[in-house]
């Protein structure tokens, strides 16, 4: 099928075996622009057929990978493939067993693809040191919507994330629920997004 535009395989255990026979029967569609993968049971393996899916596709707007177990050499594999990709908006990478490793090549990504406008990443462990990998990658980039909730960020991430959002003229929605961040660094998120011209929507609690 050359024409192909959208596939969603999520909630099924399709495991690296079956990303394997998607990524080849894709092998030759130049029209995917929405591809979801989201508890798949996908591991390393199963990432390195995506980003060959990646290799030859140009038109793919939506990658939502979420809840499979890539860890942070998942991610290193699908940031090299995304690094000098520019259809790419939108990247979901939530409850990926990501560390700090894992959010320095999602920095790269953002720095190196000039198309990606929101962000996902909740539910992964990438505390203070990722949020700020994340933060500096920020600044010249289109980003216009981060998730970065259940990240185990605290007040130090906060002060970061907040200068980040001063300066930044991108980003309308930041979504920070369920982290450590205080009352002070709510407050200094908060503060930073007042003076922000763009931002509209700044989620702290659920």
């Amino acid at each position: 099928n050359h024409t192909l535009q959208v596939l969603s395989m999520s909630n099924n255990p399709i495991s690296d075996v079956g990303m394997a026979l998607i990524s080849e029967a894709l092998n030759h569609n130049t029209f995917l622009t929405d591809l979801r993968v989201v508890k798949c049971g996908l591991s390393v393996k199963g990432v390195v057929y995506i980003s060959q899916l990646l290799n030859v596709n140009h038109t793919l707007q939506v990658l939502d990978m979420s809840d499979n177990p890539i860890n942070d050499d998942g991610m290193a594999v699908i940031s090299e493939a995304l690094k000098h990709n520019t259809s790419l908006t939108e990247l979901s990478v939530g409850e990926c067993g990501l560390s700090v490793k894992g959010a320095i090549s999602i920095s790269e990504v953002i720095m190196g693809n000039s198309s990606l406008e929101e962000l996902w990443m909740f539910g992964n462990e990438i505390g203070d040191d990722g949020i700020c990998a994340i933060a500096g990658a920020l600044v010249n980039s289109k980003i216009s919507e981060l998730n970065v909730s259940c990240c185990g960020i605290t007040l130090t991430g906060a002060r970061v994330l907040a200068a980040a959002l001063s300066s930044n003229r991108t980003i309308r929605e930041l979504h920070l629920w369920n982290n450590l961040i205080t009352v002070e660094g709510a407050l200094l998120i908060v503060k930073a997004a007042v003076h922000n011209t763009v931002c509209q929507v700044v989620e702290l609690e659920r």
